[in-house]
């Protein structure tokens, strides 16, 4: 599972590098900083992400393959199976893509970086296209998770190859007035669609008539609702950093001292700790059947040690027609650690407008992480 998760993780870098690369290949030079982004690197992205896609695809085979040929198996999953389908269709426009790309002309010819992103997008598209959220509905979890994956792969993409590729800070503000509000919007077309996506992979089959927020307190109990709750207050760090490099730091770029390229590629460690912790989430047990899957696999580890309650042996020794729902009531313990969550959030953007200290904003900002993470825990009955 670790590898497979490695795998998803390394796809997600890849497509924001790959598009985030090929979007600011359309971008005039006067309204982004200076940079460089090898070609060999956009070859090796692009090279990736089939070879990352396909290990899901292998994992599926291997487990329906039992005593029989494994290569038969194989064979079928790629060509019956929606995540093999997907494969395919992902390694052939990938080539095409690549071919493309070794065009001489590239980053002068306007036509040539059209097809690049449309090649680019259509390897999008044919990975959202097995996700889980759009194999399991007839088409709102492909629509939804695309618009998710999408979006935060402009934004993040941008951020990647601006941050880590820039020679210098020229243009800094140039740069910012456009790329602010593409941010913003990407963002709130994150969340939105995020949430939607969000409903249906966490959607109850024991409870059809729970709620999002009973669905989302239930899946506390196994790790993919553990991830999803770290994942969000992550993103809360994400968009606080956000926030500080697009706002805060805006009449501070022409100071000498100021490196607004090291800020935007803390930034962007935030991103890829979000996308480390979505890719476990894409390879555990969704919490559609918490009690069966209580029974099957456990409680996550982490739950376990933090929660002294009964909720575990109820699921456990619940009947299918029983439901058990985890209920969340916030006290004292719970309410002064969200005050502290406010205070190191508030601690970190003094840090970065006054101190301009990396360490201190973001040793505050993992602090404000791990101060609501643990109030949310306190609450659960």
């Amino acid at each position: 599972m670790f590898l497979v998760s490695l795998t998803e993780f390394i796809l997600y870098i890849c497509f924001s590098v790959l598009i985030g690369s090929l979007i600011l290949f359309m971008v005039p030079e006067d309204k982004k900083p200076p940079m460089y982004v090898p070609k060999k690197v956009i070859y090796i992205v692009t090279g990736l992400i089939p070879l990352a896609a396909f290990l899901p695809v292998f994992r599926t085979a291997y487990v329906l393959t039992g005593d029989k040929d494994i290569w038969f198996i194989l064979k079928n999953v790629v060509l019956t199976f929606e995540i093999g389908k997907a494969w395919l269709f992902i390694s052939f426009v990938s080539i095409i893509l690549i071919c493309v790309l070794l065009a001489k002309n590239l980053k002068t010819k306007v036509h040539l970086k059209t097809w690049a992103i449309v090649l680019a997008l259509l390897m999008l598209f044919g990975y959202t296209k097995s996700s889980h959220a759009a194999t399991i509905t007839e088409w709102q979890g492909f629509v939804f998770h695309t618009l998710h994956f999408l979006s935060i792969t402009i934004w993040i993409g941008i951020l990647f190859v601006v941050s880590w590729f820039s020679k210098n800070k020229s243009n800094w503000l140039t740069f910012l007035k456009w790329f602010t509000p593409v941010a913003l919007t990407c963002l709130i077309i994150t969340v939105v669609a995020g949430y939607f996506t969000m409903q249906i992979d966490i959607n109850s089959y024991d409870d059809p008539n729970a709620s999002i927020l009973q669905e989302y307190q239930n899946s506390l109990v196994i790790n993919y609702g553990q991830v999803l709750v770290l994942k969000h207050i992550f993103i809360i760090s994400l968009v606080l950093f956000a926030l500080i490099n697009g706002i805060l730091f805006r009449k501070k770029h022409n100071h000498d001292s100021f490196n607004p390229l090291t800020w935007a590629r803390l930034e962007s460690v935030y991103a890829l700790i979000v996308f480390g912790l979505t890719a476990f989430m894409g390879q555990s047990w969704p919490p559609h059947q918490i009690s069966l899957l209580i029974k099957t696999e456990g409680a996550s580890p982490l739950f376990s040690a933090l929660y002294d309650g009964e909720i575990i042996n109820s699921m456990q020794n619940a009947t299918s027609s029983e439901i058990i729902n985890v209920t969340t009531s916030f006290g004292f313990e719970s309410f002064l650690l969200f005050g502290l969550g406010l205070l190191f959030m508030v601690l970190t953007t003094i840090a970065a407008a006054r101190k301009r200290s990396v360490f201190i904003s973001t040793f505050s900002s993992l602090l404000m992480v791990l101060s609501i993470y643990f109030g949310i825990m306190m609450g659960i009955q």
